[in-house]
């Protein structure tokens, strides 16, 4: 009997020591659990009349070009949410108002399960500025998708 207690102490460590019995005990298992995500990626790259043409993240700096990523939300179900648009560029320099914008922001509302585009459209000379642009489309909860495009000079 004395034998029988001098291990059992021994075999009391070695079973605490197991994750899985420290969470029937109570003990551990304190990390959080992943949150389950409220909006999602369905695609990216390069868009032509509102359809995805090529699946990239290198962009040419051309005159019309439309870049970008599409997502959808995915709750509240049978709702809308708002999500704010984050377009972060090299810089732009605005001759109207004579200033350098690196990051532009709106909020939209977004049906729950419709495809959202959040692009880039290079309309103007001023805006094709060559360097890493980051699209961010955030979630009312903070869960977020994001792309970042390098914008190159092609070669003639």
């Amino acid at each position: 009997m004395k034998r029988l207690l001098a291990i059992l102490p021994i075999l009391c460590l070695l079973l605490a020591s197991c994750s899985s019995t420290m969470n029937f005990f109570g003990l551990g298992g304190g990390e959080p659990k992943p949150q389950e995500p409220t909006i999602v990626m369905v695609d990216f790259g390069i868009y032509e009349n509102g359809a995805l043409a090529l699946s990239t993240t290198s962009v040419p700096r051309k005159l019309g070009s439309t870049f970008g990523m599409r997502f959808r939300t995915l709750k509240p179900e049978g709702g809308s949410s708002k999500v704010k648009i984050v377009t972060a560029s090299p810089g732009l320099i605005d001759p109207s108002k004579n200033a350098v914008v690196f990051t532009t922001e709106s909020v939209e509302t977004i049906v729950t399960g419709k495809e959202y585009h959040c692009t880039f459209t290079f309309q103007k000379e001023w805006e094709m500025a060559s360097g890493d642009w980051t699209l961010t489309a955030i979630a009312e909860d903070g869960t977020q998708v994001k792309k970042t495009f390098q914008v190159f000079n092609p070669q003639p």
